[in-house]
């Protein structure tokens, strides 16, 4: 979010105001230079960045090609690297575990 108030007469549409503040969102240049002088980031990295957290919560592979914009599931797939649990998960769902008694 931005540090000022928009003006009346260059007042952003609703959806890019905070419904807290009345803020506006920060615009694409200033998050830019925001990202690489405070954290030496760029947006392309921040975005990215978030998209293991998206494999590793079992989010669907075509939202996580919607988040990061890949049109190839190929390039996507490198996002998602299930962990033992997911594994074990799926296991269980093919070979479920004999009752003994």
């Amino acid at each position: 979010m931005s540090e000022r108030r928009p003006v009346p007469a260059r007042r952003p549409a609703a959806a890019d105001l905070c419904p807290h503040t009345g803020r506006a969102r920060l615009g694409y240049d200033r998050a830019r230079v925001l990202l690489d002088t405070y954290a030496g980031l760029d947006l392309h990295q921040l975005r990215h960045g978030a998209a293991p957290h998206l494999g590793d919560a079992e989010t669907p592979l075509q939202l996580i090609m919607g988040k990061t914009r890949h049109k190839n599931p190929c390039t996507a797939m490198r996002y998602v690297k299930p962990g033992a649990e997911a594994i074990a998960k799926v296991t269980e769902v093919l070979a479920p575990r004999r009752r003994t008694h």
